[in-house]
């Protein structure tokens, strides 16, 4: 890390400079959790957004994609709800929520990105929500424990929030992102919500320029059961509150911010899958020695969505030979004689064929919450990251039972 980046203990959304935010219980939810969120900003902002490639949207998807165009001055989100399949009905849903939030915090309605996360098919109960919403607007400049983060959650068991803060001798700012997302998580927006908020000065260009390269190697590179939602959607915000010199070129500064947004979006992606439904492991799947880096992408995401790789990493099994299969059904160019695979620092398959690895040290590694495979392809020297889980029968009686 950067000597001039600094983490954030206990990081809470106000920590940002022109943003308040909380969360309540709205009656969503049948167990009475936390399901209506806002955040409210000071001013307007410039947004970011990236959005599911599903092609069957939600409609807070929808309205986001348009809204996000404009200033933004207010963020809400509901969960316990996805209000997607729900037609026209469900579009008018969710600008309708705008427009309660337009009413109650004084703003246009269009400066309102609306989010849902939770069951697809059911419409929004518009009535519970806009008496949320008009409670949540008395209390949104209290004090509280992030109440936000708590109400973005479906299935996540815990919250999921980090920052930093960036320290010269000249200005500070500070970059602090939550997020949701437990399972129906896969690349291409990996059901996950993430938010940024940043205070530092940049222009709109080069604050959309960080952003994007943050989420490849971030909230795209990461996968825990190959499911894509229709409501997968990463934002930033930048309200330029700071006092550091505006950013407006690809200078020093500008690299301190990327490396600060890419941080956070990078924290925020390994959270998710650690809280993967069901998970007991978090794997990190590297290929190396690609010819390119599509192919290195390609070759990592085979390994970590097979099923019965990720089954073997529960059953903490050394089958070696179900990772080097998937990597020869990923459709990339390979010779299996060229490759090298790797459980931590411990060499299991080169040359074509199995090393003298010791069995049980292979074991001892696959009984870690944490470990390392690496396959190096040797016919190049690009590399990919992705982030993984092993497969559980935990996983299997969570989304058994999702809607009771």
């Amino acid at each position: 890390m950067n000597k001039k980046i600094i983490l954030i203990n206990n990081p809470a959304i106000e920590m940002v400079q022109g943003f308040h935010s909380n969360g309540i219980a709205s009656g969503i939810k049948k167990n009475g959790n936390h399901d209506l969120g806002v955040v409210f900003f000071d001013k307007e902002c410039d947004g970011f957004g990236m959005f599911t490639t599903n092609k069957v949207k939600a409609a807070p998807v929808l309205v986001s994609k348009k809204h996000i165009k404009n200033k933004i001055r207010a963020l809400f989100v509901n969960s316990g709800n996805a209000n997607s399949c729900t037609g026209e009905s469900g579009f008018n849903d969710a600008i309708n929520i705008c427009k309660e939030i337009g009413e109650s915090f004084n703003i246009p309605y269009t400066s309102v990105i609306p989010m849902s996360t939770g069951v697809i098919g059911q419409r929004l109960p518009t009535t519970v929500i806009k008496n949320g919403i008009i409670k949540i607007s008395k209390i949104i400049n209290e004090p509280n424990d992030n109440q936000f983060v708590k109400a973005i959650m479906t299935t996540d068991t815990k919250m999921k929030i980090y920052g930093v803060k960036v320290k010269t001798e000249n200005y500070e700012y500070s970059v602090i992102g939550c997020a949701k997302g437990s399972g129906m998580i896969h690349p291409n927006m990996a059901t996950m919500l993430g938010f940024i908020f940043s205070d530092a000065v940049i222009s709109k260009s080069m604050a959309n320029k960080a952003f994007r390269s943050s989420i490849d190697k971030s909230f795209n590179s990461i996968t825990v059961d190959g499911d894509t939602s229709t409501n997968d959607s990463v934002f930033l915000f930048n309200s330029n509150c700071a006092n550091n010199k505006p950013i407006t070129s690809s200078n020093a500064d500008y690299k301190l911010y990327e490396e600060a947004v890419q941080m956070v979006a990078s924290q925020l992606a390994r959270k998710i899958v650690e809280d993967g439904e069901g998970a007991t492991k978090l794997v990190e799947v590297e290929v190396k020695g690609a010819k390119n880096i599509k192919q290195a992408k390609q070759a990592a995401f085979s390994v970590a969505t097979s099923s019965l790789v990720k089954t073997a990493f529960y059953g903490e099994d050394a089958n070696w030979g179900r990772i080097v299969c998937a990597i020869g059904y990923s459709g990339i160019p390979c010779k299996p004689e060229n490759i090298k695979l790797y459980f931590d620092n411990l060499l299991l398959f080169k040359n074509g064929e199995p090393t003298t690895f010791n069995e049980a040290d292979a074991s001892k590694i696959l009984k870690k919450t944490e470990f390392k495979v690496t396959v190096d392809l040797g016919i190049g020297n690009k590399s990919w990251t992705v982030w993984t889980t092993d497969l559980t029968n935990e996983y299997i009686r969570i989304n058994a039972n999702y809607r009771s």
